[in-house]
């Protein structure tokens, strides 16, 4: 019994724990409360004469979350000296520390640790020829070596002499970068945080046909606790040299009320600012050698229902994202500048949006402010009825590009629209809800296009005169006026099912189940008063007219389990619009709809969606997506967009074992309009632990005359931090 006592004693002294025997010494030792710690050994004993409790062979030391492991410990009670030897090992968590032998004092926090390594702080891997710790947060250290990789020598890693830990940073002094034994860079004094990669370069070359050989940097670099800097020097043969600045932010600290956002600066003498897939398009009058952009976006929670969103972006020419960030400019061809203060409620939401152009050379719906305000669908009071709403106010101005010949116009417009729903249940199975909603619009400005035709003489090049006509159209200003939309009408459907508890489906399927719905919706709004051709047109608002059609719909689903968990096999949605009434060059019906899901084999999904003009016997749109799921996360998926006289692009990507040493990446994007491979790409990666490197290709045709584009770049990163900053232009 004393000997278990005699082990937690040993254990609350390695740890830093108190004893409540331990100031009382006539106390016996068995009378000591029990502390939730536990110590194994083959051997314990305690020197009552010496004051040392010695445990041999196998030493375990445990507490809540930790383990301390050795072949041999002893603990003096009284100076509080703590010596481990032979296999030190110290685990909490996910962290460990290795060694052979430590001296070390429970009250000064201070020892020799010798020589050690350990993952304290992943995914940093730290090793020295020897240690001494100094206070609980200060080591220092001889022969220091810092890598993310295994191995003796890594692959990769920073070595000095003598090197200090303190506040969780590393200060290394005389420092060498290297690759395996070869020295790469040297540092007179090297520091770095071990909670994140603040520090270092990013580096990506390559060559272009349109850019030459260009070799992109990146430096990333701490600026405050939730700022950090990336100072981006890019060189082009071809183009010049480019310099840009970004900040980013985020606050890591509020966990329910994040805020992050950056800005971006970056600027470029361009020495062939007309070169690029739009050549044709570009004269001297929308670009010139001095291209820049400037983007600010930011997004923070206040409270779980208030937040604020904004973008800025501010751009030398229409064509230097396209040129220069390639990604980005597909991701959205023409940046946004707004700004959106959002509130929700229990039953709505309200909005302040702001949304304006800054650059004369884009066309855009200026927002000076809206204001909006939904209300959710809710009963009211105890009743069957339920409401809803959507209402806004708006000063709105539709500019057109500069030198555009459409005339820039503005408006106020508050909009305001209200419905009743009453949902019942008829016959047990069918669900009927009649609606009815009126709709008010109020513009501060309406139209009148009036037509005439004028008489022109027109004298030849043999002064022979002949009568012309020209028709002059002219729109005149008259004035504010209220639209009133009025509308009702009900939606219908009903479910059935049908079941094959028996059934095996495509080999791992049990069951089927059949489920199919059909919906009706009705919906009757007579011609409002002001018809679009007389209002400011700026969104979907002012396109409101005369309606009165019945969408017929079929839902469709057939259903398995796989696992003990329901798939959905197929998930069909089709439906088409009758027209009650029509105008005379409209047809009884509208396109034929579809969207269908299909999963038959988990390893195969399968969407495709689009219309279908039962008239002309074609399709309208069609556009499917397919993914072949393979072993190690490989996939192959094809995808083909079609727009009857506009469209035609067929796709495919390749991803062979993204996460194994070696994986392979491939894309091609095929126009069957014209008849041409319009981009492919291919990329090739190594992984070797800690390090990635990669060879991608990627070929860009030029369309009217201009070049092409040949793509070919290097990519070097650590697998600990596979993020980049760096971005490939055309």
């Amino acid at each position: 019994m004393i000997q278990k006592r005699l082990s937690h004693l040993a254990l609350a002294l390695i740890l830093g724990c108190s004893l409540n025997g331990l100031a009382q010494p006539d106390k016996p030792v068995a009378e000591a409360e029990p502390l939730p710690i536990d110590i194994t050994a083959d051997s314990l004993e305690y020197l009552s004469d010496q004051s040392t409790m010695i445990a041999v062979g196998n030493v375990v030391v445990k507490d809540l979350d930790a383990t301390l492991t050795a072949d041999y410990m002893q603990v003096n009670t009284k100076t509080y000296d703590v010596l481990a030897r032979g296999n030190v090992l110290y685990q909490k968590g996910d962290r460990t520390w290795n060694g052979d032998e430590f001296s070390y004092n429970i009250k000064t926090r201070a020892g020799d640790f010798g020589a050690f390594e350990t993952d304290l702080y992943d995914p940093f891997f730290i090793t020295a020829e020897d240690s001494k710790r100094i206070s609980e947060k200060e080591f220092k250290f001889q022969g220091i070596r810092l890598t993310t990789c295994k191995g003796d020598p890594p692959l990769i890693y920073v070595k000095a002499k003598e090197g200090e830990i303190a506040n969780d940073r590393v200060t290394m002094r005389g420092a060498t970068l290297k690759v395996g034994f070869l020295p790469i860079m040297y540092f007179p004094k090297y520091s770095k945080s071990l909670l994140g990669h603040e520090r270092y370069f990013e580096i990506l070359p390559g060559y272009s046909s349109r850019q030459g050989a260009f070799l992109l940097t990146g430096y990333h670099y701490p600026v405050a606790d939730s700022v950090k800097g990336i100072t981006h020097v890019d060189l082009r043969s071809k183009r010049g040299v480019g310099v840009g600045q970004d900040f980013e932010w985020e606050n890591k600290s509020e966990e329910y009320h994040p805020w992050n956002g950056a800005i971006r600066g970056y600027y470029l003498q361009d020495n062939e600012p007309f070169t690029g897939p739009d050549s044709e398009f570009r004269t001297e009058d929308n670009v010139s050698e001095e291209r820049y952009r400037v983007k600010l976006n930011h997004f923070q929670m206040f409270s779980d229902r208030d937040y604020v969103l904004g973008e800025l972006n501010y751009l030398s020419d229409p064509f230097v994202l396209n040129d220069f960030f390639n990604d980005e400019y597909r991701q959205n061809v023409q940046p946004e500048n707004r700004l959106t203060l959002t509130h929700r409620g229990d039953q709505f939401t309200a909005a302040l949006l702001f949304n304006t152009r800054l650059n004369d050379f884009y066309e855009n719906v200026n927002r000076l402010p809206e204001l909006t305000l939904n209300v959710n669908r809710q009963p009211i009071l105890d009743s069957d009825l339920y409401y809803e709403s959507q209402n806004s106010g708006s000063f709105l101005e539709r500019v057109y590009p500069e030198g555009s010949e459409n005339d820039d116009y503005d408006a106020f417009r508050i909009d305001s629209g209200h419905t009743l729903y009453y949902p019942t249940r008829q016959f047990g199975f069918l669900n009927l809800t009649p609606r009815a909603g009126y709709r008010g619009t109020y513009y501060s400005r309406t139209f009148e296009t009036v037509t005439f035709t004028n008489d022109l003489v027109v004298t030849d090049s043999n002064n022979v005169a002949s009568v012309t006509n020209e028709v002059v159209s002219s729109i005149n200003d008259l004035g504010a006026d209220f639209r009133n939309v009025y509308q009702v009408g009900w939606e219908g459907s009903f479910k059935a099912f049908k079941t094959w508890d028996d059934v095996i489906v495509l080999g791992d399927g049990d069951g089927l189940r059949h489920v199919a719905e059909p919906y009706l919706n009705h919906t009757y709004q007579p011609r409002p008063n002001l018809e679009p051709y007389q209002l400011p047109q700026f969104d979907s608002v002012d396109t409101v007219d005369r309606e009165h059609t019945i969408l017929l719909g079929f839902r469709n689903k057939l259903q398995t389990r796989r696992n003990q968990e329901p798939v959905d096999l197929v998930n069909a949605n089709l439906f088409t619009y009758y027209r009650v009434e029509k105008e005379t060059f409209e047809e009884d019906f509208t396109d034929f709809f579809f969207d269908v899901e299909l999963r038959l084999v988990p390893w195969l999904p399968i969407d495709f969606d689009g219309s279908y003009d039962t008239y002309e016997s074609q399709f309208t749109q069609f556009s499917t997506q397919a993914r072949l799921l393979m072993a190690e996360d490989s996939y192959l998926g094809l995808e083909y967009r079609f727009r009857n006289d506009e469209q035609s692009l067929v796709s495919a990507e390749l991803d062979l074992y993204p996460y194994g040493p070696w994986s392979f990446a491939a894309a091609v994007r095929y126009n069957d309009e014209i008849g041409e491979v319009e981009e492919y790409s291919m990329l090739l990666k190594r992984n070797q632990g800690c390090l990635g490197y990669g060879l991608g290709f990627k070929q860009l045709p030029g369309f009217d005359g201009a070049e092409d584009d040949t793509q070919v770049w290097l990519q070097l990163w650590l697998t600990a931090f596979p993020g980049s900053s760096l971005e490939l232009g055309n």
